[in-house]
């Protein structure tokens, strides 16, 4: 296995490697490039994940076998592949045209299934880690099926990490108290989505109890639960990017996430539920 250890840097040429790429996709060309550029505000949980199951992984050595549920822009199993693993992938039919030629060229098992109706498409015992990050709010149902499946794909000790957006940030608290919403931006969902026959946006977001309940009642035995922040280094790169359209914008935009961010370490530090983002590990328990 790749002996080096999960960074930003790196993360950061995965993100442009796959920028490029994408900016070559009929119809979508530089518009769509931007936005995996900008997705580096996702990369400290992703970077957490990778070094978890670097960390678990044994003997040193092995390659652990990982699949991505909701793989999106696959930059997470790609970085995984780099890093020695076996990596899979699985999403939606309607990223599958460009999103899985692309990982599939690079060599990610990458697939096609709707987990809200479909088995997941894997034999038993498939994997050593699945990694579900900021999937389970998206689900207009239970999670519930969703773990049994992760659970039957997963070797014996095999885990599943889980990220969503915290429901009892202190960020949602405050919100609340000023009279605003803690859902997704009311345009969003009343203008942006209203041609939409699914809303793609959030339906349910967790708590840290419940999201750790989820896990215990479909065959997991808790061994992370936490409440973090997403990680400043990482906004602070999406800060400097967005900062091509004027510094003044782009604080508008991020200046919230940064300030959150460095926060964040405060709420850590006392164990409160505060983060903005839940994180959680299940391992397969026997039987």
């Amino acid at each position: 296995m790749n002996n080096a250890k999960p960074n930003l840097d790196d993360f950061t040429d995965v993100l442009e490697f796959l920028a490029e790429r994408y900016s070559k996709v009929e119809g979508q060309g530089e518009k769509s490039a931007e936005w995996v550029r900008l997705s580096i505000v996702t990369a400290e949980t992703k970077l957490r994940a990778l070094r978890f199951i670097l960390k678990r992984s044994s003997p040193p050595g092995s390659k652990p076998r990982l699949l991505d549920i909701g793989s999106q822009i696959g930059s997470l199993p790609l970085y995984a592949l780099r890093l020695g693993m076996e990596s899979a992938a699985l999403d939606y039919a309607d990223l599958a045209s460009d999103c899985g030629r692309i990982l599939r060229e690079c060599g990610v098992d990458y697939r096609v299934g709707d987990v809200g109706k479909e088995p997941l498409p894997f034999a038993d015992g498939s994997f050593d880690f699945v990694t579900y990050l900021d999937v389970i709010e998206h689900h207009p149902y239970s999670p519930q099926r969703v773990l049994r499946e992760v659970r039957r794909v997963l070797a014996p000790g095999g885990c599943v990490i889980i990220t969503t957006p915290n429901h009892a940030s202190i960020y949602n608290r405050l919100a609340l108290l000023r009279g605003r919403s803690v859902n997704d931006t009311f345009d969003y969902f009343f203008e942006t989505s209203k041609d939409q026959s699914v809303y793609f946006g959030h339906h349910r977001e967790y708590t840290r109890d419940e999201l750790s309940s989820a896990l215990e009642r479909t065959g997991f035995r808790v061994l992370q639960s936490a409440a973090i922040d997403e990680g400043f280094q990482a906004q602070w790169s999406a800060f400097l990017q967005s900062c091509g359209g004027g510094w003044i914008p782009a604080l508008r935009w991020q200046g919230k996430f940064l300030a959150a961010n460095m926060l964040g370490h405060v709420w850590s530090g006392l164990s409160l539920p505060f983060g903005r983002v839940l994180w959680a590990v299940g391992e397969k328990a026997d039987g």
